[in-house]
């Protein structure tokens, strides 16, 4: 069922966002929360709640007390998305002159999108956190080229499984802790190029469908983060992972490449207060991309917690301005980010700028 769901999911992004170009494709980390996105991704030295089974699972032993995720949806969008699905809704669909078109109106513009809604639960006892969660994901990167007569190219993820982590704050090494996390996951992948015949085609819904090319597989991760107060004042702490050790081969969908990042946090607490201010560098060993970039990989950024309900973001990813917010009311949590992705060779040369949103029911670490 949860595999039909979203695959129908990815089907509907498909049908409704057909347009995007970019000459490089963009960083595809396995899953980026809604939080450290707010804060520039800046989140492996951070890692403190859920989000620490994507970042670094030494975190789910910072964490406090019990969480639980019964409902999670959460959704991306580039920028100009909501504008291309009106205009796909104005246009006889069936209609190649139509189509060629609403590709050309669009054509140097970027547009993807994620669908997620994953559930989970854990807890956090004595020096140990642990974490078991149920993964539905999927997400959609198109591309338009030959303006002339414009090509569509889709490259779509649909992923769904489990994972489990362990944290562990180590007794006679004080401030040290390590993590393991593992994950089992089936992946459901087009990469594909269509026409606008293709597309304007009754049967372009099946044909989608019969490209999907399905694959399993297994992996783990490995993460440590250690940490100290200076004078009283502020917690540095210094943070290491490693995601997917042992790269994710689904067969005929698309692979998973392991990645490596590290980062340092700086948190201060005051009148109820907590700030941080972080910095990560992402992809060390050059595996998610072959463009060399080190300005991609760079991501800085600074939270802002209140005594309650509210917490307000903001940082730098890959040379773009990031921003986020949280109200929580405990049973019930609202994030919003927004942030730039590069789609350039280089940091800085091609934003796509993109807004996500995840509503959490369920009581939040």
């Amino acid at each position: 069922m949860l595999k039909a769901t979203y695959a129908m999911l990815c089907v509907c992004a498909v049908l409704c966002l057909l347009a995007s170009t970019g000459q490089s494709e963009p960083y595809r980390s396995f899953h980026m929360g809604v939080r450290p996105l707010g804060m520039g991704g800046a989140f492996t030295a951070v890692a403190d709640d859920q989000n620490a089974m994507d970042y670094n699972p030494a975190g789910l032993s910072r964490t406090e007390g019990v969480g639980v995720g019964i409902l999670n949806p959460m959704v991306v969008a580039s920028e100009d998305t909501y504008d291309l699905i009106s205009d796909y809704d104005d246009i006889d669909q069936n209609d190649v002159a139509e189509v060629i078109e609403l590709l050309k109106k669009y054509v140097g513009e970027n547009h993807h999108i994620t669908l997620a809604a994953d559930v989970y639960a854990g807890f956090r006892l004595g020096n140990v956190g642990v974490m078991v969660a149920g993964v539905g994901r999927g997400g959609a990167d198109l591309t338009i080229r030959n303006p002339v007569y414009p090509v569509l190219s889709v490259v779509s993820d649909v992923d769904y499984g489990g994972q489990a982590g362990v944290g562990y704050a180590l007794p006679h090494v004080p401030g040290l802790s390590l993590g393991v996390g593992v994950k089992a996951l089936n992946r459901s992948s087009i990469d594909e190029t269509y026409t606008a015949a293709d597309i304007a085609d009754d049967d372009f819904e099946d044909t989608l469908d019969d490209d999907q090319v399905d694959g399993t597989d297994a992996s783990f991760d490995l993460g440590m983060i250690w940490s100290r107060e200076i004078e009283g004042v502020t917690r540095v702490s210094l943070g290491l992972a490693g995601i997917n050790i042992r790269e994710m081969d689904f067969g005929d969908a698309r692979d998973q490449e392991s990645q490596y990042n590290a980062g340092v946090a700086f948190t201060q607490r005051f009148f109820g207060f907590a700030l941080t201010e972080a910095f990560d560098y992402h992809d060390i060993t050059d595996n998610l991309t072959g463009d060399g970039s080190t300005e991609k990989k760079l991501h800085m950024g600074a939270e802002l917690e209140f005594p309650i309900l509210l917490a307000l973001r903001a940082g730098l990813s890959q040379g773009y301005y990031t921003a986020g917010a949280t109200v929580d009311f405990s049973f019930l949590r609202l994030d919003v980010a927004t942030y730039g992705e590069e789609i350039g060779v280089y940091g800085g040369q091609k934003e796509d700028r993109r807004y996500a949103a995840q509503l959490s029911l369920g009581w939040s670490w």
